[in-house]
């Protein structure tokens, strides 16, 4: 599509840019106008400044880590160390390596699997060459050096909030991978290829090293609709008997999904005094200062496999609330007593990011554009004026920021060329501007319908 095509699709909206009247701490955002290149000219990376009211104060505009791992913002300062890791660069703790931006990323210890930038898988997004990708069932990144230095732990002192948002595909859907031990086997399954026991679908994933059948259903399924059923493949025709008991510690049988954690927040580095939290594929679970009590609140949703989603973590530790969003939707939003986190040290930090599990042998996983701050103030870009509508949503990267004007550089990820392109900006209690401010849409600048008047 050229420039010109382009221009008669969509066609760029700059209001006015200036503020009207002034706002109370914390009030609704709401947006006036916009500053921004002319269309042809707006790229990745264009800086645009948004104007309005209720914006909040925010002493430091840059999130205190933004990781495209091509490159890496730390409190707003790039870090040169890290845009040099190229294709297959292990990333390391800083207890091997003192420039890394991670303080505690998995090791090679209890099956863990090193994270890795890749150059040569697709990325998800045009204007991006390199994400991180590991094998097996547990990989992850995480402690921030950029919020607790070189332990990960050695955080400020009692902030409340924690903003967390990054980008995950997982080649099977973690909710549905399953392992079982052969039994009675008759032929060779082939990778691929479609299985079927007792009408339920599923698809053959592999043999792994401990010679167990690696599978992920088409859909959830429960183990006793499973057991002692016959299991055939589609094409291969070779059958096998699904395992009648789970294995557990035990020399066989089958094993399901189990907890498979995409986040951990803590507080302190050994997880019990305050703050403890931890989002898997099926619940999420938090403990807290002075209590052996853990809180489950029980809120799924299945990720589809090898596509990519945007995850979202909100708590604020000071309100007691936490708030979990997949793919620009709602998931869970969940109260606790705000006495469970610790006051006088520490503040809530990623300990873990990626996914720690244990049934994913041959489980792969991508991961990008990791965000992370003390605040839930943040501008986004979203597919749809009404947020609540959006599909799709995109964190932008600020590097200004007052009540009433925002600076940020243009993260366009993969938002399609032609879509139509609306900013939100969120204040510290999260609330958005109730309709998004349109930089992109069509006819959304257009002059006024003619008028035709007749005079007698």
């Amino acid at each position: 599509m050229t420039p010109t095509d382009k221009n008669t699709l969509l066609s760029f909206c700059a209001a006015a840019t200036f503020a009207v009247g002034s706002s109370l701490a914390w009030a609704t955002p709401a947006i006036t106008g916009i500053q921004s290149p002319p269309i042809t000219e707006l790229t990745q990376g264009s800086t645009i400044t948004i104007t309005g009211s209720g914006f909040g104060s925010k002493p430091q505009a840059a999130p205190i880590l933004y990781d495209t791992v091509d490159a890496a913002y730390e409190n707003g300062v790039l870090n040169p160390r890290h845009s040099q890791l190229s294709n297959g660069d292990l990333i390391l703790g800083t207890n091997e390596n003192p420039d890394s931006i991670w303080a505690g990323p998995s090791s090679t210890a209890f099956g863990s699997s090193r994270v890795q930038v890749t150059s040569d898988r697709p990325t998800r997004h045009a204007n991006s060459s390199e994400h991180y990708y590991f094998k097996g069932f547990n990989g992850f990144v995480g402690k921030p050096v950029a919020y607790g230095g070189k332990s990960g732990f050695d955080t400020p002192v009692d902030e409340p909030q924690l903003y967390v948002s990054w980008w995950y595909k997982p080649k099977y859907s973690p909710s549905l991978y399953w392992r079982i031990d052969p039994l009675n086997q008759e032929g060779t399954f082939v990778p691929g290829e479609k299985l079927a026991i007792n009408g339920n679908s599923a698809t053959f994933i592999g043999i792994d090293d401990e010679g167990m059948i690696n599978l992920a259903f088409d859909n959830l399924v429960n183990s006793n609709n499973l057991k002692g059923q016959l299991l055939r493949g589609s094409q291969s025709n070779a059958t096998t008997i699904f395992p009648d008991i789970f294995k557990g510690g035990g020399d066989f049988g089958y094993l399901d999904p189990g907890s498979q954690k995409y986040l951990r927040i803590r507080e302190d580095a050994n997880g019990k005094i305050g703050i403890a939290l931890s989002w898997t594929q099926m619940h999420q679970s938090l403990s807290g200062y002075n209590t052996s009590d853990v809180l489950v609140n029980w809120a799924k949703r299945v990720l589809e496999g090898n596509q990519w989603h945007f995850m979202e973590f909100m708590i604020d530790t000071d309100k007691g609330t936490f708030k979990i969003n997949i793919d620009a939707q709602p998931l869970t939003s969940f109260n606790f007593d705000p006495k469970l986190a610790f006051e006088g040290e520490w503040s809530p930090t990623v300990a873990l990011l990626g996914l720690n599990g244990k049934v994913g042998h041959l489980q792969e996983s991508d991961f990008d554009d990791i965000y992370i701050d003390n605040s839930f103030q943040r501008v986004i870009i979203a597919d749809s004026k009404n947020i609540q509508e959006a599909g799709y949503t995109e964190v932008q990267y600020p590097t200004s920021w007052s009540d009433t004007a925002i600076k940020f550089q243009l993260n366009k990820g993969s938002l399609p060329e032609a879509q139509e392109i609306y900013v939100f900006v969120s204040n510290r209690d999260g609330d958005f501007n109730l309709e998004g401010y349109p930089l992109l849409c069509q006819d959304c600048s257009s002059p006024p319908a003619r008028i035709e008047i007749n005079v007698d």
